[in-house]
């Protein structure tokens, strides 16, 4: 059996390890556009400073994701805070933590290895900060003040009195927080990352994103906290099964960031006979539209030879309106009438830009350190959506510790006025900006570099509402698997991603390729609830 593999990002990664144990004499084919492994969770070393795109927590509520890490990296316990319960496990000569393999001395010594963190996002909001999720705690208080937090109330009170079905994002949002959270901790920072008003985008992104997080979840996590006659309990444990995923404060990094982990999986697979095309694009899928089945694909290399070559499964991975493109057929009106192409050539996305600054110092408004992994933005007055610290992600992300390396992330629209600017013009902006919201001084500044990141989140709004009816069409097509973020056009996380990946292998193992079969995947991160819901709606 011969398999093409479109991306090495996580889902391919994931499906050619997988389908390799279900079955070593299956042969591989795959096929990245770029010259990195990882896809957008690649690590970019920029003079020994490794830049994480949009920062890639490893935990997952997926026992299957978090072991299957694991098994490929071990826990190394060595850089652990030295109070940490969990080191008293190690100390005893156990051999793991919570389950998971303690890495050996050896292993410790090559670097391939898991990191235990400590997980720290605030919101910064009117030049102060707000952890988030949002804690009932002295500061939150401080910062708000009596009025704002009576309106708070009364404001959540309301949402749960006229509760209705979101039709939209910014009404899926209210019914959770209320309108007044809403506009001070979500408005500004949602409409920065699509380039949309909330009540323009689907209910379905807070269906997969926001998920079970409310205030109740919040009240309900702090009292579990607060009454715990265990000094470890469940959210101090790595797997932390009953916690809320915004709700964790721990999880598993890779030392050198979660590029080294797909390097590593990758450089595996090589040996076990896969190949890896580095600099490549699959520029033709051939449809058979009487058979349902891709034939053939035509591979264009960076030097411009090409080659035409059957397989008898594709596992795409790239973006659904690149796929559509590429798909030929004298009859592919037949599956894909102009309708449905419209579809698939219109479905909006959102790019990237991170902007890398290397500083001498970094520090709140109030001058305190920074420990956060990252920062959410809620300031309508600049562009930056928000900060990674990679400093406090890995220590070994940085080359000299004295220096703070920090990671700008903008969103924008390829070809847009931001996209636009000159890497220079980026540099200078985040300068500007880090000064005009007081966490350092432009004299801070050392070096900085920038990132640009195309088709980074598949976005929900235009002609995503009809979605459902291109992907089931594409179902159809018995031996193509669509996997990952934006191979599904989902905003998976790569464990989503993984787990979409796994289950493809499995199908095609089982011989199972049909429609029915298919919809397994797309059931994977998804609000069951909600979307019960939803469907019962639409029905009526």
């Amino acid at each position: 059996m011969k398999i093409a593999v479109i991306g090495a990002g996580p889902a391919g990664l994931a499906f050619s390890d997988r389908i390799k144990n279900l079955d070593n004499s299956v042969s591989i084919d795959i096929y990245e556009k770029s010259n990195y492994i990882g896809g957008i969770s690649k690590t970019v070393n920029y003079k020994n400073n490794r830049i994480d795109i949009g920062g890639h927590r490893f935990f997952s509520k997926s026992d299957e994701v978090m072991k299957w890490w694991a098994n490929k990296f071990p826990i190394d316990p060595s850089v652990m805070e030295k109070d940490d319960s969990t080191l008293v496990t190690y100390r005893n000569q156990s051999r793991t933590i919570d389950g998971f393999r303690v890495a050996t001395q050896e292993e410790i010594k090559r670097g391939k290895v898991l990191l235990l963190r400590n997980r720290k996002s605030r919101i910064l909001y009117q030049r102060k900060m707000y952890d988030y999720p949002l804690k009932l705690n002295k500061t939150t208080f401080k910062n708000i003040g009596l009025k704002r937090m009576t309106t708070i109330g009364f404001s959540y009170l309301l949402s749960k009195f006229n509760f209705k079905e979101p039709n939209n994002l910014e009404e899926f949002i209210i019914s959770k927080f209320g309108r007044k959270l809403y506009s001070m901790f979500f408005e500004s920072y949602t409409y920065k990352v699509w380039g949309r008003k909330p009540n323009q985008i689907s209910a379905d992104w807070g269906a997969q994103r926001i998920k079970g997080l409310s205030i109740t979840k919040v009240v309900l996590d702090i009292f579990k906290k607060l009454f715990s006659s265990q000094k470890k309990d469940s959210n101090n444990s790595i797997g932390q099964k009953n916690t809320e995923t915004s709700l964790i404060e721990r999880f598993l990094y890779p030392k050198f960031g979660p590029g080294q982990m797909w390097e590593e999986v990758a450089n595996d697979l090589e040996k076990e006979g896969v190949k890896i095309h580095k600099d490549c694009m699959v520029k033709e899928l051939f449809l058979d539209t009487s058979e349902k089945k891709i034939k053939k694909i035509t591979v264009v290399y960076s030097n411009g030879d090409h080659s035409t070559l059957d397989y008898d499964f594709v596992i795409s991975t790239m973006p659904i309106s690149e796929l559509m493109n590429s798909i030929k057929g004298e009859k592919k009106s037949s599956l894909f009438p102009s309708e449905i192409q419209d579809i698939a050539q219109n479905l909006p996305y959102r790019d990237f830009i991170t902007v890398g600054l290397l500083l001498d110092n970094l520090s709140d408004p109030d001058g305190k350190l920074l420990d956060d992994t990252w920062i959410y933005v809620q300031e309508s007055d600049v562009k930056v959506g928000r900060l990674q610290i990679f400093n406090n992600w890995s220590p070994f992300l940085v080359s000299d510790q004295t220096k703070k390396w920090v990671g700008l992330e903008f969103f924008c629209d390829e070809g847009d006025e931001l996209w636009q600017k000159t890497n220079s013009e980026l540099i200078s902006l985040a300068k500007e900006e880090m000064a005009k919201l007081k966490l350092c001084s432009e004299n801070d500044f050392v070096d900085g570099t920038v990132l640009r990141e195309k088709k980074t989140y598949p976005a929900y709004f235009d002609s995503y509402q009809n979605f459902d009816l291109l992907k089931d069409k594409f179902d159809e097509i018995n031996n193509l698997f669509l996997v990952g973020r934006n191979g599904m056009h989902k905003y998976n996380n790569q464990d989503h991603s993984m787990l979409t990946a796994f289950r493809a292998a499995e199908l095609i193992i089982d011989k199972k390729t049909d429609k029915d079969s298919k919809k397994t995947l797309w059931e994977i991160n998804a609000e069951k609830e909600y979307h019960e819901i939803k469907n019962k709606d639409n029905t009526q």
